[in-house]
């Protein structure tokens, strides 16, 4: 879209000044709350260090359940330190996420990453974005994306991870 003499010939529109004063707020509260850098930067670690273990868990519960070690994969940078710190983008290899999503989504809050636009059939598609990632349509239709917080515990990653792999461990075993 071309903007008004008003925009200086770019995207025409108008900012959205609640959400700029949002989203300035929220960081206000950020280093309020945390008192400096360093908490940031605990934050960071914590998350890092879930996602990493939630990573494991799921691979690891799926290779013991199913006996494979090519049931998964990190939709991403292989290197961990390259991906966001709070969130996992993961494909599983035979599983459709769709399912998976709609036996589990009482119980573990995640999505079907950027992937499916139809949860079955042989004309399933995924997101241009997982395309563009290079990631095979085998582990596209099975992309599930999970995200952790500050607050998440050990807990909480291990029942996520432990119910992610029983519903996963049931569609590959029909």
């Amino acid at each position: 879209l071309m903007g008004g003499g008003q925009e200086g010939g770019r995207r025409g529109g108008t900012e959205n000044v609640p959400y700029i004063a949002g989203i300035g707020r929220a960081a206000d509260m950020l280093f309020e709350q945390q008192g400096d850098k360093s908490g940031l930067e605990a934050n960071t670690m914590h998350m890092q260090k879930m996602r990493s273990r939630l990573l494991e868990r799921i691979t690891a519960g799926l290779e013991e359940s199913t006996g494979k070690t090519d049931i998964s994969r990190v939709n991403g940078p292989l290197n961990a330190d390259q991906r966001l710190p709070n969130t996992l983008s993961i494909g599983l290899k035979g599983v459709q996420s769709g399912r998976l999503l709609a036996d589990i989504g009482e119980v573990v809050a995640c999505s079907a990453g950027s992937a499916c636009h139809s949860s079955s059939g042989p004309t399933m598609s995924y997101s241009a974005i997982l395309k563009a990632m290079n990631v095979s349509p085998e582990f596209a239709v099975g992309t599930l994306r999970l995200s952790v917080g500050p607050n998440t515990s050990l807990e909480d990653v291990d029942f996520a991870a432990d119910v992610i792999v029983k519903e996963a461990t049931r569609q590959l075993n029909t």
